[in-house]
């Protein structure tokens, strides 16, 4: 198969990945006036929005002019980079599901607000910070997808920066409105990935 439609669907994977956010940024993100407390962004999250505009130029030079970026080339059949593929649905699948289990709960930043809830149904049954996997499982598979390490590092390398800083500050600020009841909660679901015995 013609590697040239993964040139294609890479774009695809980060466009829709971006509109999906934005999407739910400008529709259901609540006032400022209904936070509680809010985390401010750290080194952590700098170095990840270098990484994301390092990932995001590297993408585009994928999709016009590949031969660029052969130097970081791996040789990936193509049947692991459709696995890629398979891998970001999945990713998309589970976004979805965890934004619309969460409903007047999510937000885009970590933080409390008046009147949120802690939510355990749905995915977050069995993981604490399915956004976050989804996330993984989005901008993981972009290494798949272009077979190319330079772009697959900078956005997975990205993603882990920034949803290892959120993760910390989201459970303290848990433990702290919640307390008991999330720790009992943190007994049985694992962070990003489900608890197995």
């Amino acid at each position: 198969m013609n590697p040239m439609i993964f040139r294609v669907i890479l774009p695809i994977i980060v466009v829709a990945f971006a509109a999906h956010r934005g999407y739910y940024i400008k529709k259901h993100t609540r006032p400022d006036a209904e936070t509680v407390k809010e985390r401010e962004e750290g080194t952590a999250s700098k170095i990840a929005s270098l990484l994301a505009m390092l990932a995001l130029i590297a993408t585009a030079i994928f999709a016009i002019i590949p031969s660029w970026l052969d130097w970081a080339a791996l040789p990936f059949a193509n049947w692991l980079r459709w696995t890629g593929v398979v891998i970001a649905l999945l990713g998309f699948a589970l976004l979805q599901w965890a934004q619309i289990t969460l409903g007047r709960s999510w937000s885009d930043t970590p933080r409390m607000m008046n009147e949120q809830t802690h939510v355990t149904s749905g995915p977050y049954h069995f993981v604490r910070h399915p956004i976050y996997t989804a996330f993984l499982l989005i901008l993981g598979s972009t290494l798949l997808v272009s077979a190319n390490w330079l772009i697959g590092l900078s956005w997975l390398g990205m993603t882990l920066l920034e949803i290892s800083s959120r993760i910390q500050y989201e459970e303290n600020l848990m433990i702290e409105f919640f307390g008991d009841q999330y720790r009992e909660y943190m007994k049985t679901t694992g962070r990003i990935f489900p608890k197995f015995l």
